[in-house]
């Protein structure tokens, strides 16, 4: 997996570019966002697993439950069109208000969003 600091933004941000491939890899994720001064993390649908959008196999709960533990503010992007379960577009739904882990369809309200905080 691979992460990087987002160039365009006025605060920092990481970014996975590159597939997430285990709940483990949230703990890459901590270690570059130390690595990188920040708290805030993009993350794109395209990039996590079919696991991740089949709740039963726990592992967003999970994923996304380490990252919030290290007090890092997370930004989903997950499209509209996204072939998923109702019970995952619930999940979505709910995560738009959150805290810190908060789900969008559009990338650049994302990385607003993650400015702000």
């Amino acid at each position: 997996m691979h992460i990087q600091l987002r160039p365009d933004t006025r605060s920092p941000i990481i970014e996975v570019v590159e597939a997430v491939t285990s709940i483990q890899d949230a703990l890459s994720i901590v270690s570059a966002s130390h690595e990188n001064a920040t708290s805030k993390v993009l993350l794109r649908a395209e990039l996590l697993p079919p696991e991740f959008f089949e709740l039963q196999t726990r592992f967003a709960g999970e994923f996304i439950q380490k990252l919030v533990n290290h007090r890092l503010c997370v930004a989903g992007v997950f499209r509209e069109d996204l072939a998923v379960s109702e019970r995952f577009r619930e999940y979505v739904g709910e995560a738009r208000r959150g805290r810190q882990f908060r789900s969008f369809s559009l990338e650049g309200e994302a990385v607003a969003w993650l400015e702000t905080q």
